[in-house]
């Protein structure tokens, strides 16, 4: 069911509509995605599909989450999930291998840290849970381990015509049933475009050639306002997120997910906002590559 017509700002900003966020509060950020070669295997143990890998000048790329499809046995490795999803052989799962590179001055705040190395040891396990549904009629769903809401996904077609492909991202409140056809006041949704390769440097294919690309709207309801935040390619993503409406909208919708307090306690806010925007785009992403068969 489509949600209540509402009208939106334009996916890039207009002239005076809103101040340009400070350093404090601008995200930015570059991944690539990297393959492992294929190899054949009964499925006794997880096997890891893609890895992603952050970007920072003069500095490594910096493994920050695999993603991986569970074994063909029964598994407990979402044991720690508030909701408890149970992972399929055809589902997918992600893992958090390094922490992200943040922005420079909480960087210097947080080297070398107590926090820092006990983060680096959660990051080990699976941090989130990408469930198909087994009926076509129901949504699919996303679940992260430090968070009470999971996420339901739909695949819709989205734009002014209705002709633009996309996958719709909506937050599901474990006590309102209805929360499913009626999405509250944050939404993510992929939207697929036409690009050319020039404009995303994470491409690995050759310069000009037309290639597939979504890009990530944040559409905050209440606002009225719909905002991209990240672009993808089978090359990469990209996040860019540089107003502080833009900020304010995305805790809002962290704050909506009910995380938990181990991933909020003793830590710097925007920090821990930041984390969460790029687990949450590159998540999301991996769910989008699944379906398009990006993942071989």
């Amino acid at each position: 069911m489509s949600s209540p017509s509402v009208i939106y700002d334009s996916d890039t900003p207009s002239a005076g509509e809103d101040r340009p966020s400070s350093p404090r509060t601008k995200f930015q950020a570059s991944f690539q995605i990297a393959r492992p070669p294929p190899k054949s295997s009964l499925r006794l143990a997880p096997k890891l599909l893609l890895q992603i890998q952050q970007l920072a000048p003069n500095h490594r790329p910096v493994p920050v989450l695999g993603v991986w499809q569970p074994p063909f046995r029964r598994s407990k490795l979402t044991r720690d999930f508030a909701q408890r999803p149970k992972l399929r052989a055809n589902d997918i799962y992600a893992t958090l291998d390094e922490p992200f590179i943040i922005n420079p001055h909480l960087r210097k705040q947080s080297t070398k840290s107590e926090q820092d190395q006990t983060d680096c040891a959660a990051t080990r396990d699976i941090t989130a849970a990408l469930c198909q549904s087994t009926d076509s009629d129901s949504p699919s769903s996303i679940h992260f381990r430090d968070a009470q809401c999971s996420w339901s996904v739909r695949a819709n077609m989205a734009g002014p015509n209705h002709d633009t492909p996309s996958y719709r991202f909506t937050l599901k409140d474990e006590k309102s049933p209805d929360s499913e056809t009626q999405p509250g006041r944050i939404i993510l949704q992929w939207e697929k475009r036409q690009s050319s390769n020039n404009s995303s440097p994470t491409s690995s294919q050759s310069q000009n050639s037309p290639t597939e690309q979504f890009v990530l709207m944040l559409i905050d309801r209440q606002a009225r306002r719909k905002s991209r935040i990240a672009t993808m390619t089978p090359g990469g993503l990209e996040v860019f997120v540089r107003k502080s409406s833009i900020v304010e909208s995305l805790r809002v919708c962290f704050n909506l997910t009910n995380p938990s307090a181990t991933l909020t306690n003793g830590r710097d806010p925007h920090a821990v906002l930041e984390s969460w925007l790029y687990t949450h785009v590159l998540t999301l992403g991996v769910w989008v590559a699944f379906q398009e068969g990006w993942l071989g």
